[in-house]
């Protein structure tokens, strides 16, 4: 294949393979949220046949709307494991928004644009950063989803083809639904003032009957999740903040590397800006006011709404990949310039995919490690989760926990039960906190001193590490060589490496 007979579609093949090796290499390479919902998945799919998981958790229905990989991970897992499973999940989430990008102006301009690859800029991005795996992946349903919105007239056969698939969306993550419905909404809004909808009469009466009636199963079991979201921990982070503004700018390409991500982020947004206003992209027809809506929504989104954190953080790589999507060259974008631009673009993707590789090869050795010295831990067993000090990188150690449930069948604290199927045994009610952190050395030693206090609401207990000596199996401890030793007379070291020593909740035997 010569150079001018490569197309955008075989750039973007050679990147979904090279994700794929890089899921396949590292498959719990990415950190934060990702492993303790891979663990949770785990736990739906092989609870019914493991005795050992059935002493520490159970099953029950809710409207939740997080499940995406909760509707792949469980049945997937019992044909190629858990972890295999989770890889596919990720791919998933990792290629199917930039993809959406590159369907989308095949669906408008006929053909599959050379700037629609400037999606692919947002492969590693904050979303994957903190694990939202759930969440950016619906995002690539929603923006396919939005594509056959375009390509439909209001009317019945919308309506039914969207009555499902909305509810589907929803299910798989709210944010994306609500995203999507902000989209078509923006879109039939767009739609209306280019006079292609008739009269307001005839829009608005449309809108409900058409519209509304098509989003209602993704409404009615948003509305139904809301009201059973009330356990979600409230007050998170500032509402609005500057600080908070600035950190999305750079949340379309920062993965574990701040620096980079920042740079990376204003030279993208900058890059856009410069060559739309000198006249070098042009939008398709009402493209623009799209994505200066996404723009908008970019720029108003607050931190943290209903206990739900990050909604700042979620939408800056959809606006890229939509301007990516929505603009075509015009003759004023000269070859050389192009030339020189693609060089530089291709520099830019380069370092971006470069990172990406490192931090995931980073945090998954850091797993593997933690599951090593795990291994001799007994099945069944209840693990505790302590940091010599909050420099610790709480993606690798939190997450890295979740192996005690996915290799050991065992038990830990946090794991996220407040948002999922998975129930806790009332046997162990009090020994669970949702999302709680590590402990520090302190908090350990307070904690061991203090009696044990019942569950208040039979689900979780804010007191769940009082008494932990007596009510956990083990304390898998991450040190940092700086950081003085962790010693307490009530407990025995087992096992050490470099980072990690596994305790034992006994004291040694001397002779």
């Amino acid at each position: 294949m010569t150079r001018a007979q490569i197309q955008p579609w075989h750039i973007a093949l050679g990147l979904s393979l090279l994700i794929a090796v890089f899921v396949s290499l590292w498959p719990t390479g990415v950190g934060r949220d990702y492993l303790n919902h891979l663990a949770r998945t785990h736990i739906e799919g092989h609870l019914a046949s493991d005795p050992d998981l059935q002493r520490f958790f159970g099953l029950s229905f809710d409207f939740i709307p997080d499940l995406t990989m909760d509707l792949i991970v469980p049945w997937l897992s019992h044909m190629i494991g858990t972890y295999a499973a989770g890889a596919v999940t990720l791919w998933l989430a990792f290629m199917l928004a930039p993809l959406a990008g590159l369907a989308l102006s095949k669906a408008l301009f006929g053909r599959v644009t050379w700037p629609s690859l400037i999606g692919f800029l947002t492969l590693f991005n904050v979303n994957m950063d903190w694990g939202f795996v759930n969440y950016y992946a619906a995002t690539g349903l929603a923006l396919f989803a939005f594509i056959l919105w375009l390509k439909m007239r209001p009317n019945w056969q919308r309506t039914l083809v969207f009555f499902p698939l909305a509810l589907v969306l929803c299910v798989n993550h709210a944010l994306a639904f609500l995203m999507f419905g902000f989209l078509a909404l923006s879109w039939e809004l767009i739609a209306y003032a280019r006079q292609e909808r008739g009269t307001l009469t005839t829009f608005l009466t449309k809108a409900v009957i058409y519209d509304v009636t098509a989003m209602i199963g993704g409404l009615i079991f948003l509305g139904a999740s809301v009201l059973s979201a009330s356990d979600l921990p409230q007050g998170t982070a500032d509402f609005f903040s500057l600080k908070q503004k600035a950190y999305a700018l750079s949340s379309a390409t920062e993965f574990y590397n701040r620096p980079l991500g920042v740079f990376a982020g204003l030279a993208v947004l900058g890059g856009l800006y410069f060559s739309i206003r000198s006249g070098w992209f042009k939008f398709a027809s009402g493209m623009g006011w799209l994505c200066g809506a996404v723009l908008g929504l970019v720029v108003l989104m607050p931190t943290s709404v209903l206990g739900i954190w990050g909604l700042h953080l979620r939408f800056t790589a959809v606006l890229i990949i939509l301007v990516g999507a929505c603009v075509q060259v015009t003759p004023a974008f000269s070859l050389s310039r192009q030339r020189l631009v693609s060089v530089v673009v291709g520099a830019l993707g380069f370092s971006l995919i470069v990172n990406g590789a490192v931090q995931m090869a980073r945090i998954d050795a850091i797993v593997k490690e933690t599951r090593a010295a795990l291994d001799s831990v007994p099945r069944g067993s209840t693990v505790l989760i302590g940091i010599s000090s909050e420099n610790i990188h709480y993606a690798a150690v939190m997450n890295a926990a979740a192996s005690i449930v996915i290799d050991r069948s065992g038990y830990v604290p946090g794991l996220f039960t407040n948002t999922s199927p998975v129930d806790i045994h009332p046997d162990y009610a009090a020994r669970h906190m949702p999302q709680s952190q590590p402990l520090t050395p302190a908090e350990l030693t307070l904690a061991a001193s203090r009696e044990p206090i019942p569950s208040q609401n039979g689900y979780w207990s804010l007191a769940y590490a009082r008494g932990w000596t007596e009510t956990f199996d083990y304390l898998i401890f991450y040190q940092l060589a700086e950081d003085p030793p962790f010693r307490m007379e009530e407990i025995c070291a087992v096992r050490r490496t470099e980072d990690i020593v596994l305790y034992t909740a006994q004291a040694c035997v001397t002779d």
